[in-house]
């Protein structure tokens, strides 16, 4: 069917002009490493416990009666405090512990009713709830202010306890790696390296956010195994106007081995596969506010994600399209949503919201395009003081279009130097995937404490049934459970672009102990801290994206450990008038699984294991299956303040149904100075 633009209305206009896609992204997937860079920060590094001082001067801490309690110089720990416990200056020093227990428990016991009186919403996130830095009147004073989904409603999207406000840790290295591969074949290299990087974290009052850069240059024996790698991650957020507007901005970069049939691997390739580079770049305004009792949330997005050349894509004229994976080229993202909401008990004794959104998503390879507007309104109905029900009801309008690619005399599809297909720009446009009508959902908010929030909406969207979900709990300050299932319709760059933007502002870099390169998880207890489920698979298809993840991290001390589970599903989108044609309606499935555990054995050294498998299964090509399994052990050993000994270990496995199984190890020692 030929694409024409719709004719503008009244509704297409307002829906062009605020909001974002309705579901949450993929790129919510949850926490799932919680261990430390630790070639750059070194040994507990005020990680573990940090202590803060408010300061000399004097704060009003209100109470539930409206009047203000002075605290002069309060102390405050980051880890295993007592949330209900009151400050150093509580008027219960020195008392009777019989008496201090009691009154503690009255004052829990009040926090109890209040809690109950009405359903909340609160306006904070996972780790500003389990922070000791909110109280639980704070929790109450923020009830019901997010009716929609969750999203970030602060100038920045946690409570982060630091001393520091700027750390910067530039850094060389050195080292001598040997990669001795033990199946199919068997061939032992050595090769050099030298590698500049550099680590930063912004904790500031109007700036926040991560930076880890790394240029690495490898030497080989007889030039085998030479060439230079880059790779970085970033995350950051400015605010504007405090409390009211921000800008978030942040990139990734990264090399990977892709496999014919899209999927990525890790550090074992085989005949067939390349290695290529992954770029992505997002900035955009956030705006946070209320009018009277309506809380205003909204964001503006502008993304550009690219994969570098890959020689592994459409070499054959007339090969069939994708089982030689026409792999995604690059890409731009626009994405925008404004939303509005009241808490039950204010304008009225339902809670009251509505929101608008905007996505756009324009990929090169045959000039496919996303186009995806909507407007929705929703109640949230109190049934308990911990339970709602919340229905919404609204109207999308999504349409997924390309062009087909150039054919030469002989009817074949013509291919350029890169492997990809050429667009046949003169021809029309094809419309692959139209939905346009009305979109529904219902669903349960459990919120018990200010620990834990349960949110399950199932519905209308994308012209059929979708469900999507969160659960957090965060029993403390060291400690965190956070599951995401979603539902979204993007390409491999939009994914990306969402995924990056819902880092936290504040973490720590997780980097492969032998390559360098980065994991696809980074360590902190907040929500969205994987990429593993986008970063799967790079086809170039527009495709509707189904999955879970589910993580679990613990920092107890000197030991950390930590699991992460995903599972994620892409039915691929393609016009019937297009070499596309072939992958519409096929589907890919990626599970994923990752633990870790570190101990720091003294002051001066640490351990680190960690291990990651996966099962590719392709529905583009019938040789396409894959499992992997890659296992890392580090121990860093700190020589002076600035001089640190690295030596690792790292065993990698991989099956394929057309190709033997391959297995190799890696050793490497390096040293590090950091300035």
């Amino acid at each position: 069917m030929l694409w024409k633009p719709r004719q503008a209305t009244a509704l297409s206009l307002i829906l062009a002009c605020a909001g974002t896609v309705l579901v949450p992204g993929q790129g919510q997937a949850q926490q799932a490493r919680g261990y430390t860079d630790t070639g750059v920060n070194g040994v507990a590094d005020g990680v573990t416990s940090p202590n803060i001082s408010v300061g000399q001067g004097e704060l009003g801490v209100p109470r539930d009666d409206g009047s203000t309690e002075e605290v002069t110089g309060q102390q405050r720990s980051a880890a295993g405090v007592n949330p209900y416990a009151a400050s150093g200056n509580d008027g219960w020093a020195g008392a009777d512990p019989a008496s201090v227990s009691q009154a503690r428990s009255q004052v829990r016991d009040q926090d109890l009713v209040e809690r109950t009186a009405r359903y909340y919403g609160t306006s904070r996130n996972s780790e500003e709830l389990s922070s000791d830095n909110v109280s639980d009147a704070d929790y109450t004073a923020d009830r019901g202010k997010t009716v929609l989904h969750p999203k970030r409603l602060g100038v920045f999207d946690q409570n982060h306890v630091d001393q520091r406000e700027l750390v910067i840790k530039p850094y060389i290295e050195v080292g001598q790696v040997a990669d001795a591969y033990l199946s199919p074949k068997h061939q032992v290299l050595t090769y050099s390296e030298a590698a500049a990087g550099l680590e930063a974290y912004i904790n500031g009052r109007n700036n926040q956010g991560v930076v880890s850069l790394r240029f690495e240059r490898n030497f080989g024996e007889s030039g085998q195994g030479s060439g230079n790698a880059f790779s970085g991650l970033a995350r950051l957020s400015s605010a504007i106007i405090p409390n009211t507007l921000r800008v978030d901005y942040g990139g990734y970069a990264n090399q990977t081995y892709v496999t014919p049939g899209g999927a990525t691997i890790g550090t074992v390739p085989v005949s067939g596969d390349a290695l290529t580079q992954v770029y992505s770049v997002y900035a955009g305004p956030a705006l946070t506010t209320h009018l009277g009792d309506v809380a205003v949330d909204g964001h503006y997005r502008l993304g550009y994600t690219k994969i570098g050349n890959t020689p592994l894509t459409v070499t054959t004229p007339g090969a069939p399209v994708l089982a030689a994976g026409d792999i995604f080229d690059h890409s731009t993202v626009q994405d925008a949503r404004l939303s509005l909401g009241t808490r039950p008990g204010e304008l009225a004794p339902v809670g009251l919201g509505a929101d608008a959104g905007f996505y756009k998503e324009n990929a090169s390879n045959l000039a496919q395009q996303i186009i995806d507007k909507h407007v929705r309104g929703e109640v949230t109905v109190p049934l308990s003081g911990d339970l709602a029900a919340v229905g919404g009801v609204g109207f999308e309008d999504v349409v997924v279009t390309s062009h087909d690619a150039v054919h030469d005399a002989n009817g074949l599809p013509v291919v350029d130097a890169s492997g990809h297909y050429v667009t046949d720009f003169a021809g029309p446009r094809y419309v692959a995937f139209d939905t346009r009508g009305l979109i529904y959902d219902a669903g349960v908010i459990w919120r018990p404490s200010r620990r834990t929030n349960l949110e399950v909406h199932v519905g209308r969207r994308y012209g059929g049934f979708s469900a999507y979900g969160t659960l957090t709990y965060q029993p403390d300050s060291r400690s965190a459970v956070n599951i995401v299932f979603y539902d979204n319709l993007a390409g491999f760059g939009g994914d990306l672009t969402n995924s990056l933007f819902n880092l936290p502002t504040q973490f720590q870099t997780v980097r492969d102990a032998i390559t360098g390169n980065l994991s696809s998880c980074v360590s902190s207890l907040s929500s969205g801290t994987c990429l593993a489920g986008v970063l799967g698979q790079t086809n170039s298809a527009i495709y509707r994206s189904q999955g879970l993840t589910a993580t679990y991290g613990v920092q107890l001390g000197r030991f950390q450990t930590g699991v992460a589970f995903g599972y994620n599903r892409r039915r691929y989108i393609g016009s019937p008038n297009t070499v596309l044609a072939s992958v519409d309606g096929k589907v890919d499935r990626y599970v994923w699984a990752a633990g870790y555990v570190t101990r720091e054995i003294d002051e001066n050294s640490r351990f680190e294991a960690t291990i990651d498998a996966y099962r590719f299964q392709s529905g583009l090509t019938s040789t396409g299956d894959l499992t992997a399994i890659r296992a890392v052990a580090l121990y860093q050993r700190h020589l002076s303040q600035h001089l640190e000994a690295h030596a690792s270990l790292a065993l990698d496995g991989i099956s394929r149904d057309n190709l033997d199984d391959a297995w190799s190890m890696s050793g490497a020692v390096s040293m590090r100075y950091i300035f």
